[in-house]
């Protein structure tokens, strides 16, 4: 018996089948977490962008017109793909200081926004007799295997711009 035990510990036949059947696990998933995370931040990218473009397309304008701003709101769903767009909330406004720098919102137009509150600029953004657009965009993004990130969660961003060829864009 003593033999036998002696044999079988100077084997090393299936050593590398063994470390394999160890680590496998782990490759699997550090590769699925890293297309997890890659997936997830060119989501975000693609975010940041439409925010950007909604907030850039309105303040090249001197008025806008409900088609307009319709036309607007549909290239951020473009913007996503391939991203599915049904967890997309756009929402494009108008805010403005009046003399005494006292902000208002002037005109708000949003898609599938769910996301509540009112638009609002940073404090001091605005002086008296000045006016911003307002692009703020909300996604729900699902992770494809919810195995590093939440299954579902939600990027927010919000971007500012000034107009561009009048004092505000008025909407029509």
């Amino acid at each position: 018996m003593s033999r036998i035990v002696r044999l079988l510990r100077r084997c090393e036949r299936g050593a590398a089948a063994m470390e394999f059947g160890l680590i496998a696990p782990l490759l699997f998933l550090f590769h699925f977490g890293v297309v997890e995370v890659v997936q997830a931040w060119e989501a975000h990218r693609r975010v940041d962008h439409v925010a950007s473009t909604l907030a850039d397309l309105t303040a090249q304008n001197r008025s806008v017109s409900a088609t307009d701003l319709d036309d607007i709101l549909a290239v951020g769903a473009l913007i996503l793909s391939p991203f599915p767009t049904a967890k997309l909330g756009e929402r494009i406004s108008s805010l403005s200081a009046n003399a005494s720098g006292t902000v208002a919102v002037d005109w708000t137009v949003s898609r599938n926004w769910t996301a509540g509150g009112t638009p609002s600029a940073p404090t001091g953004y605005l002086a008296a007799s000045e006016s911003v657009i307002v692009a703020e965009v909300t996604f729900g993004h699902d992770a494809l295997f919810g195995l590093v990130l939440p299954s579902v969660f939600t990027m927010q961003k919000t971007a500012y711009l000034r107009p561009r060829l009048s004092q505000q864009v008025q909407k029509l």
